[in-house]
């Protein structure tokens, strides 16, 4: 059984598009259910870094972070 963290990260992962907070709550997924906690653990994720997150109007999206172009230079 997968955590809830291990199933946000494959979804936002698995995305071409920055995931709705919305899209991360009551949700049956491929890799496993997302309760209602869903968007918090995805803020918590962010918060760590795990994750990116941007307010577009009334909405959070959250993505993948992608490494900066210094660091892929290394």
């Amino acid at each position: 059984m997968r955590t809830q963290r291990e199933i946000i990260l494959k979804v936002v992962s698995q995305s071409a598009e920055p995931v709705p907070s919305w899209n991360l709550q009551k949700v049956d997924t491929f890799w496993g259910w997302l309760g209602t906690s869903g968007d918090r653990v995805a803020r918590l994720m962010a918060e760590n870094g795990e994750l990116e997150r941007v307010r577009k109007g009334k909405y959070v999206y959250y993505s993948v972070p992608q490494p900066s172009k210094q660091q892929r230079l290394l």
